[in-house]
């Protein structure tokens, strides 16, 4: 079977190889899936490179969201059939023909689910709606502000605010991009660019800023998400795109009585791992009727991974890259 590997850390285009691998056999309890589709997030490209915060032992196979079929059940294992799509969760190691996982990390997929869909399930779905249900006390009517809005993961918090009610302030680097959200059903869209951004923001909250900020971008940026932040307000960081640490007034900080948190999936899986199967139904409910849907913006052949891995590190990509076949 055909698998990306490295036997290093560092830039994905110099230490990735594309193998042939034999196919694992499942031992008694596991299941054989045959993935089909399989997403490119920042987190995958960021572990290639050493610079995540955790590291695999080497050599390693890299992608942590697919979707695929069940092509093989180990002895024991009930309750899934052969043929059945399902997507893999904490199995890791995706960007291959086939892995292997146990039964309680696989998600059944509705029918009304696309592959596209399904393959980027766990990384920007899950992150959005625990970050907007679970980890922010916001009320319909309330404003969210968000960083690199433009991207696959912000275009699903317009979608799922849009859903509860709640408002959306979406800041992106390009001014073009400011109207397609806006038609996405973004509340409002500002350039990071513009000079007068923050006092936009606070006339339209009424004097107040936002009640809530997710920040991906560091730096500059979420020095401006948080001078747009209310009193009492929240930034959830998720994200170091930019790579530079965002510059804090402590005297803002403590007189605004804000806060700043991070906020990391992976971690909060492990934390709780009982909350997956409630989450996974609430997500693929709103999937199969449509209203969630994570955009795509191209495929590649798992063979075509370089061109894939540049593309998807283009400034500006308006939906998730997918490695195929």
């Amino acid at each position: 079977m055909r698998a990306l590997r490295y036997a290093q850390f560092g830039p994905p285009l110099d230490v990735l190889r594309l193998e042939d691998l034999p196919v694992p056999e499942p031992g008694p309890g596991q299941v054989r899936v045959r993935l089909t589709h399989r997403s490119i997030n920042p987190s995958d490209l960021y572990q290639i490179a050493g610079t995540y915060g955790i590291r695999p032992r080497l050599p390693a196979i890299p992608g942590n969201e697919a979707v695929g079929t069940v092509e093989a059940l180990g002895e024991g294992v009930t309750g899934l059939a052969v043929g059945q799509r399902v997507i893999p969760v904490g199995a890791g190691g995706t960007w291959t023909d086939s892995i292997l996982a146990w039964p309680q990390q696989l998600i059944p997929v509705a029918d009304g689910v696309s592959d596209q869909s399904a393959a980027q399930f766990i990384a920007n779905p899950m992150t959005v709606w625990i970050m907007l249900t679970e980890e922010l006390n916001l009320k319909p009517g309330d404003w969210l502000l968000q960083t690199a809005a433009g991207s696959t993961l912000g275009r699903l918090v317009i979608q799922l605010a849009r859903l509860r009610g709640i408002k959306t302030i979406n800041l992106i680097r390009r001014q073009e991009q400011t109207q397609e959200l806006l038609d996405l059903g973004g509340d409002a869209a500002f350039s990071t660019q513009d000079a007068d951004l923050v006092s936009r923001v606070l006339a339209l909250t009424g004097g107040k800023g936002a009640a809530a900020a997710l920040e991906a971008v560091g730096g500059a940026t979420g020095a401006l998400a948080l001078a747009c932040l209310a009193r009492g307000g929240t930034m959830l960081v998720y994200g170091m795109l930019s790579g530079e640490p965002t510059p804090v007034n402590s005297g803002v900080l403590l007189f605004k009585s804000q806060t700043i948190r991070g906020f990391w999936l992976v971690q909060w899986l492990r934390d709780k791992p009982q909350a997956i199967p409630q989450v996974a139904a609430e997500l693929i409910k709103l999937m199969a009727e449509g209203k969630l849907v994570p955009p795509v913006e191209a495929e590649y052949s798992l063979d075509d991974y370089r061109a894939a891995i540049e593309h998807a590190t283009r400034p500006g990509n308006s939906g998730k890259i997918l490695l195929v076949g």
